[in-house]
């Protein structure tokens, strides 16, 4: 693991730069998943980027050069994991290589500049991304940028998420041609390249730790676009496990959790927010399908802000939350006042139809938004962990802000019925354990690596907590939150 060295970064809280590599914490109460209750009074030493020592007994601040911080009256936590982001995509611009994000380069540099910071600045020391590429480069250079993984896409030819087959077969070696492809006249495709054996064992290579499949046939309702066939479906799951991948899939639909469930897909990364079923098959199979979720142990990802961020561009107090201009570029929240920028908002508005007036979608959004807290909620009460996955963000939707999304996605579980102690499991330790990370994170334990935060809260008591950060630890190194604040671009 790479130990980073920001030296000559300016704390505020401290009277001079950050450059030791010896921290000393002291008088802190530790919060950790594997300790029922909180830990008080303990001295924490982080060496070399990594937990050197919890010790109830007073530490020496030996050698001379140790940095010692003074915890008493704060918490110390484990950094957040959001295990299902998008870097490469820009609120309100979508994705980098879109036409509208192509027509404005500065300001997808403003951003891009920012926003591994505002990550940090929400307490998030870790991100999954999951899908396509864009961005990565910029986000992984960045001086300071949380710990980055992700998963590889396969994407369906012809369907979500790159419904045009041109773009998908342009921009990707990782699609497999099936029974399901539509017919690829004009390409000269290598079929054999592209069976889910031979994709399979591509990816694998790049050293990932995880797979993303597509189980989408249409939003709502709809269903026209194609699906992989049962036998891709089954023959990713035996090569996947040949080479030690988890499988994620994107669904979020009855019928689609169910065919996931059927090839023993590892994680969801969608909660169940689609109920729609044949009127002649009886009520929704809500429960049923989650109870066999349970039964299986697969992984739940809420992903409430979804939702929350399609349903809060009709919401003009939401919009004008402070919050929001201490993680987005000022360029990005002006352009949000003009014509263009209403792109996204004005599909929405013709699915809904064009004289359906504003509050009557925002209405209409928040049914979407109340099936998947009762989702959350039903899997709340059988004590069934989850992972803490914003999907920011998940559309081009104004609404989405990087570091505050992920915040925002506490508080939706939190008001779905997620306990405080579960919210703090999914947050912290659930995603390293999914991804075979916990011997680096999740916990604040002898050689985790200390990515860390230091709250004026107790999260296990209130969970506005999450928001009183007052020094994020990136690999040690302490960082004053204030300091990842947004500056003028």
């Amino acid at each position: 693991m790479l130990t980073r060295t920001l030296a000559g970064l300016s704390l505020t809280l401290l009277a001079h730069t950050v450059s030791a590599n010896d921290v000393l914490i002291r008088n802190v109460t530790v919060v950790s998943a594997q300790h029922q209750q909180p830990l008080t009074q303990r001295d924490v030493r982080l060496v070399d980027g990594r937990i050197a020592t919890v010790s109830a007994e007073p530490l020496s601040a030996d050698p001379a050069d140790t940095m010692v911080i003074d915890g008493s009256g704060k918490f110390l936590v484990p950094g957040l994991m959001d295990s299902h982001v998008h870097v490469g995509s820009i609120p309100g611009l979508g994705f980098v290589s879109s036409p509208l994000a192509q027509q404005h380069p500065q300001l997808v540099a403003a951003y891009f500049d920012q926003q591994p910071r505002s990550f940090l600045y929400h307490g998030v020391t870790q991100v999954m991304d999951l899908g396509s590429q864009d961005g990565r480069e910029a986000f992984t250079s960045a001086s300071l940028h949380p710990d980055f993984y992700s998963c590889v896409p396969i994407p369906v030819v012809g369907g979500y998420p790159d419904t045009d087959a041109e773009f998908t077969l342009g921009h990707s070696n990782t699609f497999i041609v099936d029974a399901n492809t539509p017919p690829l006249e004009g390409y000269a495709i290598d079929a054999s390249q592209h069976s889910p054996e031979a994709v399979v064992a591509r990816i694998a290579k790049t050293g990932t730790r995880c797979i993303k499949l597509y189980l989408e046939d249409g939003f709502g309702a709809a269903s026209h676009w194609p699906l992989p066939s049962d036998d891709t479906l089954q023959r990713v799951r035996s090569a996947a496990d040949a080479h030690g991948l988890q499988l994620l899939a994107h669904a979020n639909a009855i019928d689609m959790y169910q065919i996931a469930l059927k090839h023993n897909i590892d994680v969801l990364s969608h909660g169940l927010w689609n109920w729609q079923w044949p009127e002649d098959k009886g009520e929704p199979p809500v429960s049923d399908t989650l109870d066999a979720l349970i039964a299986q142990r697969t992984g739940y990802m809420p992903t409430l802000q979804v939702m929350l961020a399609l349903q809060s561009m009709f919401d003009e107090d939401f919009l004008a939350d402070p919050a929001r201009r201490k993680v987005l570029p000022p360029s990005l929240v002006a352009w949000f006042t003009t014509p263009e920028s209403e792109a996204f908002k004005q599909e929405l508005r013709d699915d809904f139809g064009p004289d359906t007036p504003d509050d009557t979608i925002h209405q209409l959004l928040g049914y979407g938004l109340g099936r998947a807290k009762r989702a959350t909620a039903y899997l709340a009460q059988q004590d069934y962990p989850m992972l803490l996955a914003s999907d920011y963000p998940s559309s081009p939707s104004v609404a989405a802000a990087p570091g505050l999304s992920t915040y925002h996605e506490l508080l939706q579980m939190h008001d779905a019925g997620v306990s405080l102690r579960a919210i703090f499991e999914a947050a912290t330790v659930n995603g390293p354990k999914q991804f075979g990370l916990a011997d680096d994170y999740g916990t604040v334990a002898v050689g985790k690596v200390a990515n860390l935060l230091l709250l004026a809260g107790n999260p296990l008591s209130d969970i506005q907590a999450w928001n009183d950060i007052d020094t994020v630890f990136l690999h040690g190194q302490p960082i004053a939150r204030d300091s990842l604040m947004v500056k003028d671009d």
